[in-house]
C-alpha cells in the first residue's frame, strides 16, 4: 500500500491551524474540536506513512493499521521492529491526542484547551517538516 500523500497530511495541518485561528478571533468553542480532530489525523497519518515506507504490502497487518489509536500504531511498529521518528511530546500525549479523533466529533462535552492545541499544532508542523 502506498504511503498517504504529503498533501493530505498537510491539509490536516492547515485545517487545524485555520480552526485555531478562527477560535482565537471568534471564540467559537466547538471549532477547537475541529482543530483537535485534524491534529490527531495528521499524527496518525505521519506514523502510518513511516510504517508503510518500511514494510511491503505482504508484511502489513492491515487489521493493526486500520485504527486511529496512536498507541496501537506505535506498538504495531515496535512489534515489526520499525524505527519511528516521533517527537517526545506526541509520544507523551498519544493517548490524549488519540481521543480527539472520535471525541472531538461526537462528544458534545469535549473541549481541548487552546494552549494544548497550539502546542500540538507547533510540534506536528515541525515534525511534518522534518519527516516529509
Amino acid at each position: 500500500m502506498e504511503p498517504t500523500s504529503k498533501g493530505i497530511i498537510k491539509a490536516d495541518i492547515i485545517a487545524a491551524r485555520q480552526a485555531i485561528e478562527y477560535f482565537e478571533e471568534h471564540k467559537t468553542k466547538d471549532i477547537k474540536n475541529i482543530a483537535g480532530y485534524h491534529l490527531q489525523q495528521a499524527s496518525e497519518k505521519i506514523i502510518k506513512n513511516q510504517i508503510y515506507e518500511q514494510l511491503d504490502d505482504e508484511s502489513i497487518d492491515f487489521n493493526k493499521m486500520f485504527v486511529h489509536d496512536l498507541d496501537k500504531l506505535i506498538a504495531y511498529a515496535n512489534s515489526e521492529n520499525i524505527k519511528l521518528s516521533i517527537p517526545k511530546y506526541i509520544v507523551s500525549n498519544r493517548n490524549e491526542i488519540s481521543k480527539w479523533e472520535a471525541g472531538s466529533r461526537y462528544e458534545l462535552g469535549i473541549s481541548v484547551r487552546i494552549d494544548t492545541l497550539k502546542k500540538t499544532y507547533n510540534v506536528i508542523s515541525e515534525w511534518y517538516d522534518e519527516i516529509m
